[in-house]
């Protein structure tokens, strides 16, 4: 924090200094200063801002993902709506590229074998956390600026667009590379002291890359079954994310500085948010025991949750006080955020033997993955046991569909609280499944006619400074609408 703290006084100095004409420039120059900030700061605070973008998560993804409703105006996201005029998705598209991607972009450029810091293990590091950031977005758009994306300090004003199937064909690619060279790296050459993830422990960071290679093989696996199963091949040869003391993971403190707690606590300590009804009611009928580390019982006793996508009319007839607020758990100060977990692995390593892309135990990855989750959420080894001998969602069951459905769903909830990947898990597999709204008289059908939201819109001020790219990408693409699928998602409605 003291490093985050130094580098926004350091750019504060820089923004200064710009605004003075040159000779000022040369007279208040200290001669003692940098003159450029050092790789490792701007490498930690890429990493933490790698995390950032809550309020958004908060407003679109955790109502997409049918976890939360709110019952302020972001309940527009509920009802499928899609604000372009309010400008909500300039701000989210500025707050990847012009913050995590723009600083590690720099990272990348003075580690480079040609740049200020020559170091090729600093630069392996610094390739995974913006291939991290780049999936985020063209998770959320589809075909986004990727090779050209974030390089305006090498001059590049006006980024083509990319098209999703070859960004994530090269993150693919650079993931190997990054992999293949940490592997035998000295550690000495890494971020020693700057690293706020896994302190500078170079085998989990390639668990983690490999992981991340991981999922992308699997989330693509339905669009490009060839590849997904080569890649998905050598992934299962290196070490992937097995225990939760690999996550990929930024900790936060029981804190007043709002620079040490969890982003989430401001958000949430409003109360304007109630658990959903689809998460709360399956977290009952299966009796699982991350009912109660979830949801806060209503003063009633009860577990209640308020259905998604009411229309103005049926929201106005609940009674919003009488259902259930998220547990302080999930908005606590001291909440760790991630950005991946070994449940998640466990579960994706189950879906590929289900569907014979390995040969390992689906049964018996699936129940790991549930056994990871419930550990993270700190659920006594009793409990863990009576659920997993005891219920019959913990153990995979029935025809393979219904196999599916399962690995699917508890997916879904140990995504928890990323709901951005919860979203996108539902896109990918289509589970668990969120029907088509045809019911006007209760839902509202949005602008999508009752059907989920698929991405994002194009930032509005793309369509003022780069037209020419972001229009060429709409026609490539597919309408800038929110109903358009992005090239992965062929599985859902």
């Amino acid at each position: 924090m003291k490093k985050i703290k130094y580098i926004i006084a350091i750019i504060g100095l820089f923004a200064g200094l710009t605004s003075c004409d040159k000779q000022m420039e040369e007279m208040n120059t200290n001669p003692l200063a940098l003159s450029t900030i050092p790789d490792e700061y701007l490498f930690t605070s890429a990493v933490h801002q790698t995390f950032g973008g809550v309020a958004y998560q908060l407003r679109f993804s955790s109502q997409y993902d049918h976890m939360y409703v709110t019952n302020s105006e972001d309940r527009a996201a509920d009802g499928y709506q899609d604000f372009h005029s309010q400008d909500i998705y300039k701000e989210m598209f500025s707050v990847l590229y012009t913050g995590p991607l723009r600083y590690i972009n720099e990272v990348l450029l003075m580690t480079s074998s040609t740049g200020k810091y020559p170091n090729p293990v600093r630069n392996a590091m610094a390739q995974i956390v913006a291939i991290i950031n780049f999936a985020k977005a063209t998770d959320s758009w589809g075909d986004v600026p990727y090779f050209e994306g974030a390089q305006g300090s090498i001059g590049i004003k006006y980024p083509k667009y990319d098209k999703q199937e070859l960004i994530y064909k090269d993150m693919m690619d650079r993931l190997k590379k990054s992999i293949d060279l940490l592997k035998t790296a000295d550690t000495r050459l890494g971020y020693v002291g700057s690293d706020p993830i896994y302190n500078n422990d170079l085998t989990k960071w390639v668990r983690f890359a490999n992981s991340l290679r991981f999922r992308f093989a699997m989330k693509t696996r339905f669009i490009d079954p060839a590849n997904s199963a080569k890649i998905i091949t050598e992934c299962m040869s290196e070490p992937l994310m097995e225990l939760n003391s690999q996550n990929f993971e930024l900790t936060h403190q029981e804190s007043e500085n709002s620079e040490l707690y969890n982003p989430w606590y401001d958000l949430r300590k409003h109360k304007d948010y109630r658990m959903s009804e689809k998460l709360t009611e399956w977290l009952k009928s299966t009796s699982d025991p991350r009912l109660t580390v979830f949801i806060e019982p209503t003063s009633t006793g009860e577990f209640k949750g308020v259905p998604n996508g009411l229309n103005d009319h049926a929201f106005s007839l609940i009674d919003w006080g009488g259902f259930s607020n998220p547990s302080p758990t999930l908005y606590s100060k001291s909440l760790s955020e991630y950005q991946m977990t070994a449940a998640e692995i466990w579960f994706l390593r189950a879906e590929a033997a289900l569907n014979g892309l390995t040969s390992e135990d689906a049964a018996q990855l699936y129940q790991q993955g549930i056994t990871s989750n419930l550990q993270l959420w700190k659920v006594d080894s009793k409990t863990i046991s009576d659920f997993m001998n005891t219920q019959p969602e913990a153990t995979l069951n029935g025809s393979k569909e219904n196999k599916a459905r399962q690995i699917g769903t508890q997916m879904w909830l140990a995504f928890i609280p990323n709901f951005d990947e919860g979203w996108t898990n539902i896109r990918r597999t289509g589970y668990p499944e969120i029907p088509q709204r045809t019911n006007s008289t209760v839902y509202s059908l949005g602008v999508t006619n009752g059907i989920l939201p698929k991405r994002f819109l194009y930032a509005s001020n793309e369509y003022l400074n780069n037209s020419a790219n972001v229009n060429q990408a709409v026609q490539q693409q597919g309408p800038d609408k929110i109903d358009t699928h992005v090239w992965w998602d062929v599985v859902g409605n």
